[in-house]
């Protein structure tokens, strides 16, 4: 059975050579539209570029996975395989660089919801949170241009691998939400 060490590693070496490559959209007349100019966009490519990268670990792994809903906590469920018992809950978060030590909270999860009643099928919970072994989030971390073009818009991605107890702070993720924020240094 894989180690959390392991895990860890393999997701970083997964995201290690990871770029904003995203041009625009690209319609069925071969027309290049850009990007609207929102960071939830933005956070929507990440998420779906991070889906992409990580069928090649579930490849590895032989283990079985299941992508969350759009509104359904995790992003990506992980069981069997090379992981064993486990059953790891992966989500896919951003977060705008503001300066070179510090970036803008990522949202976490909810202080309620699916935190009341761990061992309860929830339809905003892939499972019930209690039966995860594990819970990591992918960070794509980067600079926001909304002034650039699509191609230019988002510049020195770096991507961070934790545990999400690890990253999780005191405070709300918006200030006016019930989620948990990241620390943000």
């Amino acid at each position: 059975m894989l180690s959390k060490k392991e895990f860890k590693r393999d997701l970083e070496k997964l995201f290690s050579n990871f770029k904003w490559n995203i041009c625009g959209l690209l319609d069925t007349e071969g027309n290049l539209l850009p990007l609207p100019k929102d960071s939830k966009v933005v956070t929507m490519i990440f998420e779906e570029l991070g889906w992409i990268r990580i069928q090649e670990l579930v490849k590895d792994y032989k283990c079985k996975c299941i992508r969350g809903g759009s509104r359904q906590y995790p992003d990506v469920t992980l069981e069997g395989g090379k992981l064993g018992n486990k059953i790891i809950a992966l989500e896919f978060k951003s977060a705008r660089k503001l300066n070179e030590s510090r970036c803008s909270r990522m949202s976490l999860g909810s202080f309620a919801g699916y935190f009341l009643e761990l061992n309860k099928k929830n339809p905003w919970c892939v499972k019930p949170y209690g039966v995860y072994s594990e819970h990591w989030i992918v960070g794509f971390l980067y600079r926001w241009n909304p002034n650039a073009d699509s191609l230019n818009m988002v510049s020195d991605v770096e991507v961070i691998v934790q545990e999400k107890w690890r990253i999780a702070s005191r405070y709300t993720a918006t200030g006016d939400t019930a989620h948990i924020g990241s620390v943000k240094d």
